[in-house]
């Protein structure tokens, strides 16, 4: 996508509870191009803690 010298990126990031207890953490991005864009460029994504570390695996990196 292009953009111009004026745009602007801006980002939230905002961690909340729910009232059953689950853990989550948001992070909202706003594109503003004056010369491209019609209108903000808005995204959000969102992602919710694990109740412990069971899904995560890291694992090395190998060579294919």
């Amino acid at each position: 996508m292009p953009y111009s010298e004026g745009t602007v990126l801006t980002e939230y990031y905002d961690r909340h509870t729910e009232p059953n207890g689950d853990q989550w953490f948001t992070v909202t991005t706003i594109v503003d191009d004056p010369k491209y864009l019609q209108q903000p460029f808005i995204t959000s994504t969102h992602f919710k803690k694990e109740p412990d570390g069971a899904r995560w695996r890291p694992t090395p990196c190998t060579a294919s």
